[in-house]
């Protein structure tokens, strides 16, 4: 399986908790919100209180005088106290928080509990501590293998896509959801995970060395068109190492003396800011705009810094899954650089998110500026227009050959002819 599938796999599961494609900029901002400084005050009772007592918190809050606060406190505690079975305090607080943020009816804006700002950040880190696979939960509630990275040790162990976790350490997964799962094979007093797989009816049963696994987001090779010849680099996303996966792969491409250069960010729903930032950079002359960031205040431009720049014929492949990040490499290399944008219009977000973490480990994930293209274009809801519009042919969502990839063709032809 080529990597991008496995990256792509990945991704499809962090938009489930997104609800969109989504584009990062992490950096502390010194106000984050009444309300949300208020939840948080909350938690961190909530915790101080186990810490210094050794006891589980018994559910019963004052957050407020104000009514609306009153209000919330009175339900919660009603809740706790008198529902007809036990609740959990912390689902009680995460889901009002998401309803809080549900409540500004904006897709970009979201909460992550615990668990799920670990396995973020380390998806989006470029590199995680483990075996190397992604798995999802299907509709019989079996534990499915849905990728393996590259170089892994699950990959060098034999561990296959669409393989079946039976069993992880001696311990059954039936009714155990993915997280526990995933807890199970990054046992910290385990330096091996023994994992059994269903493959097709055969048990298969693996020891699998537990380690620093990186994410590869880049690939690239050579094709050679019209006697010319053409790099090819897919980018999967904008985690944090993909700017130096990207740059060491552009100047091996280069060594062989490029003719052009083509850029596939097709399905990839966008990232970190500073990384496409930097991959940009590199293609733009010092002092151009690379794209402008608007908030409530003002309108600022962002400009490239470096001397490093290219003057060969480019093209940004995009579809309609191309979101945030991508968009930016799209929209800011089509006007500052002159590239060709070939395929569908590309999703249309065009807002810049921030994240701030709360203190018992979850995260909020928040809207806080708009983003503009270098001539001040507003592409939310409506996209980039490619320069070459056309549709992926039926014939290669049969069979996904390069041969029969018609706007990877279509670049192809008008690269070489330039």
């Amino acid at each position: 399986m080529k990597l991008n599938k496995h990256l792509k796999g990945k991704y499809k599961e962090v938009e489930k908790k997104l609800n969109t494609k989504s584009d990062f900029k992490l950096y502390e901002l010194i106000l984050f919100g009444f309300l949300i400084m208020i939840f948080s005050v909350f938690i961190t009772v909530v915790i101080t209180h186990e810490i210094l007592t050794g006891k589980s918190f018994n559910g019963n809050i004052s957050i407020s005088n104000s009514d609306k606060m009153k209000d919330f406190e009175e339900v919660y505690n009603l809740v706790n106290s008198s529902y007809y079975k036990d609740v959990n305090q912390t689902d009680l607080i995460d889901g009002a928080i998401n309803g809080m943020l549900s409540s500004l009816k904006d897709p970009h804006t979201s909460y992550f509990n615990k668990q799920e700002t670990e396995n973020f950040n380390e998806l989006m880190s470029g590199s995680f501590a483990g075996v190397g696979l992604e798995i999802t939960s299907d509709e019989d509630q079996n534990i499915l293998v849905v990728s393996v990275f590259k170089n892994s040790p699950a990959e060098e162990v034999g561990i296959k896509f669409n393989d079946i976790i039976i069993e992880v350490n001696g311990k059954s997964t039936k009714g155990l959801s993915t997280t526990e799962v995933v807890n199970l094979i990054k046992d910290p007093e385990k330096e091996i995970a023994t994992i059994k797989v269903n493959r097709n009816g055969e048990v298969y049963k693996f020891e699998v060395e537990k380690r620093e696994v990186v994410i590869e987001s880049v690939e690239s090779k050579t094709f050679e068109k019209n006697g010319k010849k053409i790099g090819y680099i897919i980018i999967n996303s904008f985690a944090n190492n993909t700017y130096e996966q990207f740059k060491e792969q552009l100047e091996l491409l280069e060594k062989n003396k490029l003719e052009g250069l083509i850029i596939d960010v097709r399905g990839n729903s966008g990232g970190y800011l500073h990384s496409v930032t930097d991959i940009i950079d590199m293609f733009i002359p010092k002092d151009k705009v690379i794209y402008q960031i608007q908030d409530k205040n003002k309108t600022e431009k962002f400009y490239s810094k470096t001397e490093e720049s290219r003057n060969y014929p480019l093209a940004v492949l995009v579809n309609k899954a191309s979101a945030s990040a991508s968009e930016i490499l799209a929209i800011s290399l089509k006007e500052t650089y002159g590239a060709e944008v070939i395929g569908t219009y590309t999703y249309g977000k065009g807002t810049v998110q921030t994240t701030h973490m709360l203190s018992n480990g979850s995260m909020i994930k928040y809207t806080i500026q708009k983003w503009l293209s270098p001539n001040g274009e507003w592409i939310n809801d409506k996209g980039v227009e490619p320069t070459k519009f056309i549709e992926i042919s039926e014939e290669y969502q049969q069979d996904r050959k390069e041969k029969n990839d018609n706007q990877l063709q279509e670049a192809l032809q008008i690269i070489s002819k330039k």
